[in-house]
């Protein structure tokens, strides 16, 4: 029996807590988290509508010195997620959606993080993504804190929802249930 395989990519700039929000979705710690230098990868399965489905979670760098390899990582990817901070009064989602389109993911993720440090959105997201949402992209935007799991798990599900959507209508009793967490460490590159 083959298993569904879905590729999710995770970027955004320095010290938006990309790391840490993929540590809330797997279920690590997010104390004392490090930059990510070149890419970590992680592994995820999940039970979608009762098959399991693999999640491969690659943990791009947010530094600039790093930029130049993200277009390797966001090849085949099924779901990218650009996650911004929503507490720095302006976002780059312009240039990260530039990057993406190149791509052409199933699904794009819009993550604003850190909404437990502030009330006030300074940028409008309607403007800012009408180029895409005009060429009917899937896109799916959520705010969470890395603190609350849940919102992270909620906003993961999301994503994942809209990409089994796609090719099916799925009903609202469909259960995502966290099953297995594989990690593996220090894979770097270009350290």
């Amino acid at each position: 029996m083959n298993q569904q395989r879905y590729k999710c990519t995770i970027i955004g700039d320095y010290d938006v807590g990309k790391t840490s929000i993929l540590n809330a979705y797997i279920g690590n710690s997010i104390e004392n988290v490090q930059s990510t230098l070149g890419i970590d990868f992680f592994t995820k399965s999940v039970l979608v509508k009762g098959e399991m489905v693999m999640m491969t979670l690659w943990d791009t760098a947010g530094a600039e010195r790093f930029h130049s390899l993200t277009h390797s990582y966001l090849r085949d990817s099924n779901l990218v997620i650009i996650v911004y901070d929503l507490t720095l009064p302006t976002s780059r989602l312009s240039y990260w959606m530039r990057r993406v389109e190149q791509h052409r993911p199933q699904t794009v993720g819009i993550l604003g993080n850190k909404n437990d440090l502030t009330t006030q959105y300074s940028e409008d997201l309607q403007d800012i993504l009408f180029p895409w949402t005009r060429q009917k992209w899937n896109i799916v935007n959520g705010y969470c804190s890395s603190r609350d799991t849940s919102s992270v798990k909620t906003f993961f599900k999301r994503c994942l929802l809209s990409m089994v959507r796609e090719d099916e209508k799925i009903d609202e009793a469909l259960q995502i249930d966290n099953i297995v967490v594989k990690e593996t460490k220090n894979r770097t590159c270009c350290s």
